[in-house]
């Protein structure tokens, strides 16, 4: 995934009822998919069943302003690892070990080492050395943390920021570093040794693509960057639409990547270079953030809503470009980060509640 910032044809069902079972720790809602009384088209073609359970078992603090979760990823070991971000008036940052059942195992603080006023972890993966990786923006290093618990960093001494981070083709780690509106893309091998590829503009999210190569959003320029493992980088523009904001992108089943766009849209782009936006079936005042390819061969992504009405949605979309949305999870949760557990169920955090939620496809 990125920095935090996010987003019918056949086959879906009409919701027919909501259920929600609560406890100390979770909440649980039942729902078939698609959405009736909201104008929602159901496909004919699949019988799918949406369960969705909410988790509160990150760390808390003395306010309940002090934490947020901006993004997560499957381990190596099974479970979810997932960054919880501290105001660093209050508190460290950390990474938090997720069960498959939503319990919290293990946490793993970071206070950041070479700034005070603590750290901001903004994107984690698994690495190809049985660890997790992940960036910290505010302190401007990467971070090797291993399933143990152990950190060890890797500053890049430039006074940059950094932003997505993946698991390249190459069984390196590639990320984005932004200096302004200098960027770099960054190559960093397991034992620390470090590449940096210089370009222009406001990187966010990185993905490994199917064709070898690195593919990489342009924020502030509307465009998506390709970087083959030696370092040649091309643009693409053509086909974004006008004042699009490319945020995260990440490989689809049909072997293409697919991003969010900030202006309210999902693109498409082939590793060719074409580009398709679809936008509808997404309502105006969401903001699609993260996604991620799902089990059942769709896009699944967050959406952020920024009318502060509290409409929080998930939202997918089918290799066709066929949106659905669904609204049953806490309308003010805030919903960023998403990613794949290795059993298949998709977990999201909701930033703005200090929450993980786990939607599992029946």
């Amino acid at each position: 995934m990125k920095r935090l910032a996010l987003f019918l044809p056949s086959g879906f069902f009409a919701i027919a009822s909501l259920v929600v079972v609560s406890s100390c720790s979770s909440s649980s809602v039942a729902m078939p998919a698609a959405g009736a009384g909201r104008g929602l088209q159901a496909p004919s073609s699949t019988a799918e069943r949406i369960e969705v359970k909410e988790f509160n078992d990150l760390v808390r603090g003395s306010s309940s302003d002090i934490f947020e979760p901006t993004n997560l990823t499957a381990g190596p070991d099974g479970a979810l690892w997932v960054l919880d971000n501290a105001d660093p008036d209050y508190g460290e940052s950390a990474v938090v070990r997720i069960s498959t059942s939503g319990r919290r195992t293990h946490t793993y603080f970071f206070s950041g080492l070479t700034r005070s006023g603590g750290s901001y972890l903004g994107d984690i993966t698994a690495g190809p050395d049985g660890a997790l990786w992940l960036t910290d923006s505010y302190n401007d290093e990467i971070l090797r943390l291993g399933v143990r618990g152990r950190y060890r960093r890797f500053p890049l001494g430039a006074d940059g920021t950094l932003g997505g981070i993946v698991s390249g083709p190459d069984k390196a780690l590639w990320a984005t570093e932004n200096f302004g509106t200098d960027a770099d893309v960054v190559r960093i091998t397991t034992q620390g040794a470090v590449t940096s590829y210089s370009t222009t503009g406001n990187l966010l999210d990185i993905a490994s693509g199917s064709d070898g190569a690195l593919w990489f959003t342009d924020f502030d320029n509307g465009r998506i960057g390709r970087i083959t493992t030696a370092g040649k980088i091309t643009w693409y523009s053509k086909g974004l639409s006008s004042g699009a904001k490319p945020e995260s992108i990440a490989p689809g089943p049909d072997g293409a990547l697919w991003f969010t766009d900030e202006i309210g849209r999902i693109g498409r782009i082939t590793t060719h270079g074409q580009i398709t936006e679809y936008s509808g079936g997404i309502t105006q005042t969401e903001r699609p953030q993260d996604l991620v390819a799902g089990p059942d061969g769709a896009m699944w992504f967050t959406e952020f809503d920024f009318s502060y009405a509290g409409d929080a949605k998930i939202g997918r979309i089918t290799m066709q470009g066929g949106i659905t949305e669904y609204s049953k999870i806490n309308p003010v949760s805030g919903p960023t980060g998403i990613a794949k557990g290795l059993k298949g169920d998709l977990w999201f955090v909701e930033t703005n509640t200090n929450e993980v939620g786990r939607l599992r496809i029946r």
